[in-house]
């Protein structure tokens, strides 16, 4: 049996964020997270598409914070991103090694699904935070992410 968290959250944002959210409600895994005030995203305020997700909205629009919160939250973080020296991901990964969490930086255009399996089952995260590359700097990425996540606990 393939072990899957409990819950998969994110801070909401296109792409990754969007991504494992989906993928999780797909799998039947809770899921949840912290987002910007506002329910904010490139796309503008997205409240009632992430409160269906489960997020709560942080009392500040700082999207550092709203990271700092997802990685405090969570026991294990995946990053998707074919573009590793964007910003939220270089805050992603300081945050991660910060507050001595595991993570694992994929990308999504190449075969890794097995790769994520060995760190699932290295760090078995009750709670995993999925983060990476917003929709706009990484066009696809949600539907790759989706993918990704869809078989790494499909079996």
């Amino acid at each position: 049996m393939i072990f899957k968290p409990e819950k998969i959250i994110s801070g909401g944002q296109t792409g990754a964020d969007t991504g494992g959210l989906i993928a999780g409600q797909r799998l039947g895994i809770a899921t949840g997270g912290a987002a910007p005030k506002g329910y904010l995203t490139e796309e503008g305020a997205r409240a009632e598409f992430l409160k269906g997700f489960g997020l709560i909205e942080l009392p500040t629009k700082d999207l550092a914070e709203r990271t700092r919160e997802n990685i405090r939250n969570s026991d294990a973080t995946l990053i998707f991103t074919d573009n590793p020296n964007s910003d939220g991901t270089a805050y992603t990964i300081r945050f991660c090694r910060e507050m001595d969490k595991p993570y694992l930086i994929v990308d999504p255009r190449e075969d890794c699904c097995r790769k994520i399996r060995a760190f699932i089952d290295k760090n078995r995260p009750f709670v995993l935070n999925v983060a990476g590359n917003r929709e706009s700097n990484s066009h696809g990425i949600t539907q790759r992410a989706i993918k990704i996540i869809q078989q790494v606990f499909s079996g």
